[in-house]
């Protein structure tokens, strides 16, 4: 599906969430309080891609990225890097954020006020892992897996109840469908290379596919039915392989994956309209025991 993305400055960012600091034109309505409180988030200089309010880094000024948040001093004990850098989000500036890790994947986690708040807490989070020496060498694909107050749907709801599970099939084939059901991997037209847009959800499933490597696991795409049958299956096996190619760069075992690509040759939707074509042109990912 096609969805109208921009690109803004850090700058520019900033000023689109000025409302906490009065800065509002007299022409745009006053938000309410906890609106504003909840959307107004320092954020580095750089570029952004605006995408349905989520802010996706697309390259940032090192220059202007503050430091992170210092670790504060903790009891004696046996306390791990994840619990410590927890502990520093609790008393730091966001105090929803929390971590799940399993198997070199860390799961940034909580409930966040805003749509905003939660895609720049997770760019410091994520800052903050990969500067801390052990959450550097022990996680090694960091996906934002929050949820926003409000919202019912969260991308990373499947991988996080995965990390608690037993990794059967059954666990791994509901955490890619309940993952793919809040957004699936959407190609530009006529094209089988991810776009930045894409990369979140991408990750969401090549952490499922790390934890579920003891299994099968077919990656299958799907197109509609515009173009003929042999440029359609032709593109779903590229755009299948694309999506093979980005998992194993992250640490999925090649031997585990499969790129099918099925053109138009499956449809779940026997109607033309626009939505109709957007439902057939789809990315699945089945899982069988080895």
């Amino acid at each position: 599906m096609a969805l109208a993305t921009r690109m803004v400055t850090g700058a520019a960012a900033v000023l689109a969430l000025a409302a906490c600091s009065g800065q509002d034109s007299a022409q745009t309505a006053q938000p309410t309080a906890t609106t504003a409180e909840a959307d107004c988030i320092p954020i580095a200089d750089g570029t952004y891609q605006i995408r349905d309010g989520k802010i996706l880094v697309m390259r940032t000024d090192a220059s202007a990225v503050p430091e992170p948040a210092p670790i504060p001093d903790l009891p004696a004990g046996a306390v791990g890097w994840a619990a410590k850098l927890e502990q520093s989000f609790a008393t730091g500036q966001y105090p929803w954020l929390g971590l799940q890790v399993r198997d070199g994947i860390a799961a940034v986690i909580g409930t966040a006020p805003g749509l905003a708040a939660r895609d720049v807490s997770f760019i410091t989070a994520k800052s903050m892992i990969e500067n801390d020496p052990e959450g550097a060498e022990k996680a090694d694909l960091i996906v934002n897996a929050m949820g926003v107050e409000g919202i019912e749907d969260r991308l990373g709801a499947g991988l996080t109840r995965l990390m608690m599970s037993d990794l059967t099939v059954s666990d791994c084939q509901d955490a890619f469908n309940q993952t793919l059901r809040v957004d699936d991997i959407d190609f530009p037209v006529n094209m089988a290379v991810l776009n930045a847009a894409e990369l979140p959800v991408a990750d969401m499933v090549t952490g499922i596919a790390r934890l579920c490597s003891a299994h099968n696991i077919e990656i299958a795409e799907h197109t509609d039915s515009r173009g003929s049958d042999s440029y359609n299956l032709q593109l779903s096996r590229q755009r299948a392989k694309a999506i093979r190619d980005y998992m194993v760069e992250r640490g999925v075992d090649e031997a585990v994956l499969t790129a099918k690509g099925y053109g138009e040759s499956q449809p779940v939707d026997s109607g033309n309209s626009a939505e109709a074509r957007d439902r057939n042109e789809r990315t699945e990912i089945i899982v069988t025991a080895r």
